[in-house]
């Protein structure tokens, strides 16, 4: 099959383009010729100069931007952050270029919706309202509805200590320890709810994850933190680091096992999420709780550490927990059989690792705050994209295997 006709065949088969990297799987794979000459809507690359028929915005190759912006500095930093993800795809296992398609990944936010389409996103986990396997969107997700959960909390947290300080009524102060430590993680959780493709997990089975797998997480750590005691020494910081990111992997697998059906990349991602944003949720309220006992307590220490830190949630352990989850997933896909050892090997191991770096220089300071948290919520955040990417390979796989099943089934 020449490429012209794979690309017509695609197209009718699913009624859009294939992405960039479904092309290069593809092609990969030998399922068609590429030895026709460039069609007139083709371009070639300016990086790698091969090229891309998919009209997709980076390049299948090498995952190129396809055109520069216009501005050198903004196309300089684009080519820096496609860099760094690729980079860290490969290290953890990964095979290709990263489509970082983070205008896409937010182009609904802004947007007005309708009440049919929330109730839309939270109709799922059911037989009834989970897709069939070739049903399950292979579309890059565009979720909107964390924005407004983010926005809610976050005005609700300025209204309460807003309470706080103009009439100085303390008995808000357990509304805000409880508001203020969700800003952050919970609307990541939703975040991930929303992309969650498969659309398997119901939203109490989240909630669930989220107190239990949050405490049983918790338990976990701080067991650990008896047996191996830390200081304020930069090893110690590590040490830390590694305990908290091992005791939420395992809260984490412990329910991926308990969750036999729920194989997918993105639903790692959503399991370890709602662990993360547990522990999270509970870590904050307790350092904001402990910040109230000190003795020179101001209402601006109290709003630093309360609203502050909240806020730092949403790259936080929420982010680090989805991370390693995923891991797992990955490591089960290939394993297919649970079991607790295949925690400590391959991409399990590796985005535990990778979390565990970025968990110690969140925790040392070595840049002013502001610039190294930002560095620090940036890569986060490009290694989410990098297992969304390979969670929307999967289902293209899956989707592909399970049509050739059914179209063999009708024969």
């Amino acid at each position: 099959m020449k490429k012209k006709e794979w690309l017509e065949a695609f197209k009718a088969i699913n009624g859009r383009s294939p992405s960039a990297q479904e092309y290069n799987d593809a092609k990969i794979k030998g399922e068609f010729s590429d030895d026709s000459q460039n069609e007139p809507g083709d371009k070639t690359c300016p990086k790698c100069h091969q090229l891309n028929v998919t009209g997709s915005t980076f390049c299948p190759n090498c995952g190129a931007k396809m055109e520069g912006s216009g501005n050198a500095s903004v196309d300089a930093a684009s080519d820096i952050v496609s860099g760094i993800a690729n980079k860290i795809n490969s290290v953890t296992g990964g095979e290709g270029p990263v489509e970082l398609r983070m205008r896409d990944l937010f182009s609904e936010v802004f947007k007005k919706h309708t009440r049919e389409e929330v109730e839309n996103i939270f109709a799922c986990g059911s037989e009834k309202t989970t897709p069939k396997l070739e049903d399950i969107s292979r579309e890059w997700p565009k979720p909107w509805y964390f924005a407004r959960v983010f926005g809610f909390l976050l005005i609700s947290s300025l209204l309460l200590y807003f309470m706080l300080v103009t009439f100085n009524n303390q008995i808000v102060i357990p509304g805000l320890i409880f508001v203020s430590s969700m800003i952050g993680a919970i609307p990541i959780l939703f975040f991930y709810f929303e992309i969650n493709s498969p659309r398997n997990i119901d939203l109490m089975t989240v909630i669930q994850i989220f107190f239990f797998g949050g405490l049983l997480s918790l338990v976990i750590t701080l067991t650990l933190f008896q047996v191996f005691p830390t200081d304020a020494s930069p090893i110690a910081t590590l040490v830390a680091a590694a305990i908290e990111e091992i005791g939420k992997i395992v809260a984490t697998s412990w329910y991926i096992q308990k969750l036999q059906n729920k194989r997918f990349l993105f639903n790692g991602l959503l399991i370890g999420g709602a662990v993360g944003a547990g522990f999270d949720v509970f870590e904050s309220a307790g350092y904001t709780f402990y910040a109230l006992l000190g003795n020179n307590f101001t209402a601006q220490e109290f709003l630093t550490s309360a609203i502050g830190r909240g806020l730092t949630g949403i790259a936080a352990h929420v982010a680090w927990g989805a991370i390693t989850g995923a891991g797992v997933m990955m490591v089960l896909k290939k394993n297919r059989e649970f079991s607790w050892s295949l925690l400590w090997t391959g991409e399990s191991l590796r985005f535990l690792i990778l979390t565990t770096v970025l968990h110690t220089f969140w925790n040392t300071p070595i840049l002013p705050n502001l610039l190294q948290q930002g560095i620090l919520i940036l890569l986060a955040l490009i290694v989410i994209v990098i297992i969304i990417n390979r969670g929307l390979k999967e289902i293209n796989e899956i989707g592909r295997n399970a049509k050739k099943l059914q179209s063999s089934d009708s024969n």
